[in-house]
């Protein structure tokens, strides 16, 4: 319940807020980039364990926007949605790229990913480019998130 707040405040601060000025000198700022691309190598390595290791439960999450929020109360069911998304990705999906990511600190152990990424096929040619918000906590002595959605990409 306490999580499911949180998110519901976070996405009102971010659609009806601007946020602070990135503030370079914020270390959490450069420790949640580093979380957010170790994730991003995990699932181009179809590691689920790893992916999972990125998320602290329970998780919602919203694949694209014709899908409907997902909410992960375990690791384990976290792992499978990652699964099943794997398996049902563009055609051809070899890897990700990150186009641009920008944190913003919603408060003091709330932060938020902005970032643009790009999926390629084997061919090196691109088959998605998209947005999305990943919202991260640090409840548990380090940075994880705890909420993602897709967002129109500029």
């Amino acid at each position: 319940m306490k999580k499911t707040l949180l998110f519901a405040l976070a996405l009102i601060a971010v659609g009806c807020a601007e946020t602070a000025p990135i503030n370079v000198d914020d270390p959490n700022i450069e420790q949640i980039k580093d979380v957010y691309m170790a994730y991003v190598q995990d699932f181009i390595d179809n590691d689920f364990k790893g992916i999972a290791s990125h998320f602290q439960t329970p998780v919602m999450r919203r694949s694209n926007w014709r899908a409907p929020t997902r909410i992960a109360l375990t690791p384990d069911e976290l792992m499978e949605s990652y699964r099943d998304d794997k398996a049902n990705i563009q055609e051809g999906y070899k890897y990700s790229t990150i186009d641009r990511i920008d944190v913003h600190k919603l408060a003091s152990t709330v932060y938020y990913a902005d970032v643009d990424f790009t999926r390629y096929n084997h061919q090196d040619e691109v088959i998605f480019q998209g947005r999305s918000l990943y919202y991260f906590a640090n409840e548990s002595g380090s940075w994880k998130m705890f909420a993602m959605g897709p967002v129109e990409r500029d």
